[in-house]
């Protein structure tokens, strides 16, 4: 996910807004932990949030505070939630299109062996995606590093944002560009 804001809040406030809508009634140290950030932080964003109009902040008594979205906050939230989802269907489909390509030009050339480096969800779409190109005789390995690659293989094919180190003396072909969703491989 790119940390440039999508819409006009950046995802340290969402993560914020997420956790006030699953539990509006908390301490700064729960809705800190809640959204993985820093009591510190959460503190600069609760004021950075109420002072956009995106939450109601109401003191219930000494101990207890209410956060609220308000409809331009609830707004927000939905817009920048709805451009996550876009751009993570559109990151996926980049990934799968990029394998195919590459993976069919390696095949056609006469490779038979690849090596791919991905972590995570990423491993699971190109499992599915190669599953469905049906190239003969090929012989697919997965790795979650390019440290378990062996230094025999020439040619290693990348969906991470790991890079692989120098030292190596082999062909790497990113499968994917984090930060350009429209990347596709020539």
């Amino acid at each position: 996910m790119p940390s440039t804001p999508i819409s006009g809040i950046d995802e340290s406030e969402l993560a914020l807004m997420r956790e006030i809508t699953r539990e509006p009634i908390q301490t700064q140290r729960g809705l800190s932990q809640g959204a993985g950030l820093s009591l510190g932080m959460t503190n600069l964003l609760l004021k950075r949030l109420a002072r956009k109009g995106l939450i109601k902040v109401r003191q219930l008594d000494w101990k207890r505070t209410q956060y609220l979205l308000t409809p331009k906050g609830a707004l927000e939230k939905t817009h920048k939630t709805y451009h996550y989802a876009r751009y993570t269907v559109r990151l996926f489909r980049q990934l799968q299109e990029n394998v195919a390509t590459a993976l069919r030009r390696e095949h056609a050339s006469g490779r038979k062996d690849f090596w791919i480096v991905a972590q995570d969800e990423f491993e699971g779409v190109l499992r599915e995606t190669l599953a469905g190109l049906n190239l003969t005789g090929a012989r697919i390995s997965f790795a979650t590093r390019f440290s378990e690659v062996p230094e025999q293989a020439d040619l290693v094919l990348a969906a991470t944002q790991e890079v692989q180190p120098a030292r190596l003396n082999r062909r790497a072909v990113s499968l994917i560009d984090f930060l350009n969703v429209h990347f596709r491989l020539p």
